[in-house]
């Protein structure tokens, strides 16, 4: 079931962020060994849910991404939603 604007994720405690020097980053998933990429909105996203603790929403993890960048509120929300889907697949993000 897809994302909603309203559901809560936090970062998985098994996985782990090394943010390169351009701005994106590498995640570790230290159960699987597997290693999984993050562009520069990625980066943020993540940060954000790292500092956060709880878990946020997509649609506060929108606004980080449009105070950041240039983009639309709904460009941000589309894209945050897109990301935790594939996150939450991957098992990097849980529901909070």
């Amino acid at each position: 079931m897809p994302t909603q604007p309203t559901d809560a994720v936090r970062i998985n405690p098994k996985c782990l962020l090394t943010e390169l020097g351009d701005g994106t980053g590498v995640v570790l998933d230290l159960d699987t060994k597997f290693y999984f990429t993050l562009n520069r909105a990625g980066v943020v996203v993540w940060k954000e849910l790292a500092s956060r603790g709880e878990g946020s929403t997509p649609s506060a993890l929108s606004r980080k991404l449009e105070e950041v960048f240039d983009v639309t509120h709904d460009d941000a929300l589309r894209d945050v939603l897109s990301l935790i889907d594939m996150m939450a697949g991957e098992g990097l993000v849980q529901p909070s």
